[in-house]
């Protein structure tokens, strides 16, 4: 792991920021050259994270990781202001970014559990988990049942990014929130799982029942939607039939009930679930 990235990734990063054509075809042929780099970029004195740099879906410089789903971290790091002692659950972690990102912003998270099944990153992302507050890396799946998954690729995107579980009888070992027994106290849910976000929050009734004060992320991404058939809606529908909400959409700040429309063709939307004090 080195603490400088390579002069020609970061010279073919500028490129592409300056939008000069071919930047991408050139990145995508260099990173051969960065097969096994391991980037270490600094957050703050306490928070830094390991970046596989010659990996397609995460050939990132440090600008790329402070803006790393901008609205969502600042939204959610604003909501964790006002609340004390947190349990985050990272579900869907990757290596481990959107944790690392928040805890470098927010002083209110105690532990961190993070789950995340791909085998291909399991190194980086227990090293990166690892050096967060009381963190803990899974290499589990989350659903609404303990058993077995496998993960499969969509028919428009091949990557690891959107891949998704399906149930099996053998692979990967598929836990649930309430399997971690966090029963109160203030809990974050953070869930990008491709379209199985309702199945999370199935199995995590009793975690956010008891919570304190609960803050959940729910994706809507309108290609997993077409997938699936599941919306948001459903989902912020679920969560009310538990305790009272409200919601907000992270990158418009537009407050939202379970009745509207929040899938934007054009665009991923991230909505915030606030639990509402009775």
């Amino acid at each position: 792991m080195k603490s400088t990235a390579p002069k020609l990734f970061q010279f073919v990063k500028r490129l592409g920021r300056k939008n000069i054509p071919g930047t991408r075809v050139l990145l995508s042929a260099c990173r051969r050259f960065w097969t096994d780099e391991v980037i270490i970029y600094p957050f703050c004195s306490a928070v830094n994270l390991a970046v596989p740099i010659g990996t397609k879906e995460r050939c990132w410089d440090l600008r790329d990781v402070l803006e790393y789903e901008s609205h969502l971290v600042a939204a959610f790091s604003l909501v964790l202001g006002s609340f004390s002692d947190v349990t985050l659950f990272d579900c869907g972690a990757d290596i481990g970014v959107f944790s690392s990102v928040v805890c470098s912003r927010s002083d209110r998270i105690v532990r961190v559990l993070a789950f995340e099944p791909n085998p291909k990153i399991q190194n980086v992302f227990r090293r990166n988990i690892e050096r967060l507050p009381n963190g803990e890396p899974y290499a589990l799946a989350l659903s609404s049942f303990e058993g077995f998954g496998r993960l499969e690729s969509p028919n428009y995107a091949h990557g690891d990014h959107a891949r998704y579980l399906v149930p099996a009888d053998s692979g990967i070992p598929v836990v649930t929130v309430d399997s971690f027994n966090v029963l109160g106290g203030d809990v974050a849910i953070k869930i990008d799982v491709e379209g199985g976000e309702l199945d999370v929050l199935r199995g995590a009734q009793k975690t956010i029942c008891h919570a304190s004060h609960c803050l959940l992320t729910i994706e809507a991404h309108p290609r997993v939607y077409r997938r699936t058939g599941i919306s948001p809606s459903a989902c912020m529908t679920f969560l009310e039939s538990m305790r009272p909400f409200r919601f907000v959409i992270a990158e418009t700040g537009r407050w939202v009930n379970a009745k509207d429309e929040i899938i934007d063709s054009n665009r991923v939307l991230n909505v915030l679930a606030l639990t509402v004090d009775n």
